[in-house]
């Protein structure tokens, strides 16, 4: 068996998707955990890691993998002994879709949970400690888009969009389960794992009230069923701190009646 490292962040979406696999596929590995909240992510050691400054990064037997999506492609091909990908090349050919069409999401994703929440909880830093956090960001789109939403919240232009397209992304997703029960096939995969981190998130900014089981069926669905996988509580749930979650969703809660204007006008 081979010797694998993870460093992640618990409520991470990249991090969690790539957890679910490892969950699926049985595979044990030493968790380090990277405090995004507090910079870590920044720090001289881990850049030596992840020069992007972001998690997760896996580490096999001494190479360093990193980019989430990868990471999930290279641990089916390393341990194929329980299957996270289809064989029938058109199920593949989908798969791989769904996974182009989140990491296209990933940014939405990232704007609206700062726009909604962290940043709440961000805006309490001295101003020059959190620009030198903004500044060491190393994508400039990113860096950009968080300077944006720090100063004006949900009026932000990226979290406007980010929204919109989480809206965009929720109906896309019920009518992607129209015909089938997994992204990924027959049964539950790389694609689903991807995707599941996303309508989680949704959750946590009580955003799932624009697609819940009345609206969006298939989806709520395939979401309970994940969340009943053998290995879901290890691998989300442990590494998630509730009263983080339960601030973030104060924080939703109470820009409810502007957050359904926005959806309202989509």
């Amino acid at each position: 068996m081979s010797n694998l490292t993870l460093f992640h962040h618990g409520p991470s979406t990249c991090s969690q998707k790539v957890r679910l696999i490892l969950g699926l596929k049985d595979l044990t590995y030493e968790s380090k955990i990277i405090d995004l909240q507090a910079g870590e992510q920044h720090d001289a050691e881990y850049i030596k890691l992840n020069p992007n400054h972001v998690v997760p990064t896996l580490i096999c037997d001494e190479k360093i993998l990193v980019e989430s999506s990868l990471i999930l492609e290279f641990l089916e091909d390393k341990f194929p002994e329980k299957p996270a990908r289809s064989k029938i090349p058109e199920e593949i050919h989908q798969m791989r879709l769904w996974m182009k069409t989140i990491d296209a999401y990933h940014i939405h994703g990232g704007s609206i949970t700062y726009g909604i929440g962290v940043r709440n909880i961000l805006i309490l830093k001295p101003k020059d400690e959190l620009d030198k956090e903004i500044d060491e960001i190393p994508d400039l789109e990113k860096r950009e888009n968080r300077r944006d939403l720090i100063e004006n919240g949900l009026e932000a232009k990226c979290v406007i969009e980010g929204l919109k397209q989480s809206k965009t992304l929720m109906d896309k997703l019920e009518i992607g389960l129209k015909d089938r029960e997994w992204f990924s096939g027959s049964k539950f995969g790389l694609a689903d794992a991807s995707i599941f981190p996303y309508v989680l998130r949704w959750e946590q900014l009580t955003l799932t009230n624009y697609c819940d089981p009345s609206s969006h069926p298939l989806l709520n669905k395939w979401f309970k069923k994940i969340k009943a996988l053998p290995f879901y509580e290890q691998h989300i749930n442990a590494y998630i701190p509730i009263p983080l979650i339960e601030v973030l969703k104060k924080f939703a809660v109470d820009q409810k009646d502007s957050l359904d204007k926005l959806f309202a006008s989509y």
